[in-house]
């Protein structure tokens, strides 16, 4: 396994530098293939969708596929660390999750795949928009996936709070399936001095997220959670003599399986539609953000840990998913595979902390994590 630790490190610190958001990451995928056609030439690149694309390692002869994905968007979050060299030089944008990590890791893949397999092939998968929940859909979806379709799929978060180098995993639900919505009341602007000429959205608004904490109480078990969370609110203008005749609310709605995500939205928007009659308005919905359940297989289960145990590194099974989301989600509901967790350290700061900063120690367990998948997937 052959790969040049400095070059990535140097890799690394390029993309932290150079963060782009969610749907804007041209020079990143740009700057990634780049690097791949010097260092690490595929036998084709596969373009998908938005900056998305595919490198393709073909080996010896045909065979099983194997795929691993990274993301390649960062975060609208400021970089706070004024003290670190390769600081993001935008403001406003940083990479605050670690996809800068995961980006270097899967090129020091890329590098350890100069001796192609014997049998099968290897395609790594640079994903756009993960942030948003839509890069891995697009993906699938996209005309020119269907000739890499993978007979596995594996990918890889880091995790502060976990031992570094550390292995975390398990099987069903690893991360959460998330919806993001507005609720959008539309009424009558009035006179505040006269309120009952006009329809506002004040009270609407208000008795709706009260029903959300009641709509969450009868889904969050001790066993089973279940979150609905008013997350912003927008209604009316700073003027004393003006009641609002429109407003909207936002709500990220989340659990372990997405038949219960959906089924509190359909409780919310029934109470919200209740509530627009109540009070003479009418009601519109909009999905913003939509994370599938990220699920493992008993079998990708099995093989990330054998990885790690062929790795000498600590298996941390776990026995309650991850609240938050993760698109990886969209690839493991079409195909067999798995996402696990590498430890980022017990002591650093949470993913999208503006002082996040991935450790690059986590490459080289990276590199092998993912190279001793290839080789199990392939046997």
């Amino acid at each position: 396994m052959k790969f040049h630790l400095n070059q990535l490190i140097e890799l690394r610190h390029w993309l932290h530098a150079h963060p782009e958001v969610s749907r804007q990451e041209v020079e990143t995928a740009k700057y990634m293939r780049q690097f791949l056609t010097d260092y690490a030439a595929p036998d084709a690149f596969v373009p998908l969708a938005g900056a998305g694309f595919a490198a393709v390692y073909d080996g010896v002869k045909p065979g099983k596929t194997v795929m691993l994905r990274t993301e390649l968007d960062a975060l609208p979050i400021h970089e706070v660390n004024q003290d670190l060299p390769y600081r993001s030089v935008y403001d406003g944008v940083g990479h605050k999750c670690g996809h800068d990590g995961h980006m270097t890791i899967m090129a020091g893949v890329a590098q350890t795949l100069a001796k192609r397999p014997d049998e099968g092939r290897v395609v790594l998968l640079f994903q756009p928009d993960e942030e948003t929940g839509t890069g891995a859909r697009t993906c699938c979806l996209h005309p020119d996936f269907e000739a890499i379709r993978p007979d596995f799929a594996f990918a890889l978060h880091n995790l502060p709070g976990f031992l570094k180098g550390a292995v975390v995993c398990k099987t069903g639900t690893f991360a959460s399936a998330v919806k993001y919505a507005a609720v959008k009341f539309s009424g009558k602007e009035a006179h505040s001095a006269q309120p009952e000429t006009g329809a506002s959205p004040s009270f609407a608004m208000a008795e709706l997220t009260l029903a959300a904490r009641e709509i969450q109480a009868r889904y969050d078990k001790p066993d089973a959670y279940a979150l609905i969370v008013p997350i912003y609110t927008g209604m009316g203008v700073q003027s004393s003599g003006v009641c609002p005749g429109s407003g909207e609310v936002h709500y990220t709605v989340r659990a372990a399986e997405g038949s219960v995500v959906e089924a509190m939205w359909t409780e919310l928007t029934t109470a919200a539609e209740r509530l627009a009659n109540t009070y003479g308005l009418t009601v519109t919905f909009e999905t913003r953000e939509e994370f599938a359940a990220n699920a493992n297989s008993q079998l990708a289960f099995d093989m990330i840990r054998s990885a790690a145990a062929n790795a000498e590194t600590e298996f941390v099974p776990i026995d309650r998913p991850f609240r938050w989301g993760e698109d990886f989600g969209e690839i493991t509901q079409r195909y067999e595979g798995g996402m696990f967790g590498l430890g980022a350290g017990e002591n650093q700061p949470d993913l999208h902390n503006p002082d996040y900063d991935f450790p690059d120690d986590l490459i080289v367990p990276g590199i092998t994590m993912f190279s001793n998948l290839i080789r199990l997937a392939l046997d």
